[in-house]
């Protein structure tokens, strides 16, 4: 390399009037770019001087509960909203379906609840709650209506719902929307 010519300086050696030579280290040094940033990055990363920030093809849109702990979840949030007299089970199925959310069967006190939708997949983790309070309000309304003021189920033949099933529905869920609102040191 020619000192007083015209070759140029490394990166990071600055050349100046004080400095013709180039021999004087930059503390600043140019920064030079990842290869791929060089050659001209796709569209799905940023590239800053000297980093390269790749992003995911597609970002999470919220953060999913995995599936095995939707049950235990859900059971732990009812015993903060009612303490059943009578258990049940508790099966969270993940066979997608297309209109069906949820189903109680009596018979064997069992509250099932489907987590995918056919077209959409996993549902949300709220509408997955809302039906779980949705079928054991049917659980409650078959084996404790007492707790509810009802002297039996109210259920009408051919009907889905009875007037106690939409009252027993509506107090888990004001039930629900009274603990979110208290501040979490105030329920232990």
């Amino acid at each position: 390399m020619d000192i007083q010519g015209g070759a140029e300086p490394s990166p990071g050696i600055e050349r100046s009037p004080e400095n013709p030579g180039g021999t004087r280290m930059d503390p600043n040094p140019p920064r030079t770019q990842a290869p791929c940033a060089r050659a001209g990055a796709d569209a799905a990363s940023t590239t800053t001087p000297g980093v390269e920030i790749r992003k995911p093809a597609q970002l999470p849109s919220r953060f999913d509960v995995p599936a095995t702990a939707i049950a235990p979840l859900f059971r732990a949030r009812l015993v903060r909203i009612i303490r059943c007299r009578v258990d049940f089970d508790l099966d969270v199925n993940a066979r997608p379906t297309a209109r069906v959310l949820g189903g109680y069967y009596r018979t064997r006190r069992l509250v099932r609840i489907y987590s995918h939708d056919r077209d959409q997949g996993r549902r949300p983790l709220e509408e997955l709650f809302d039906t779980f309070l949705h079928e054991v309000a049917h659980h409650l309304e078959y084996t404790e209506p007492d707790t509810f003021s009802a002297r039996a189920c109210g259920r009408v033949p051919g009907r889905m719902h009875s007037m106690l099933f939409w009252r027993i529905l509506g107090e888990l869920k004001y039930r629900w929307i009274c603990i979110q609102d208290r501040p979490a040191d105030a329920e232990a």
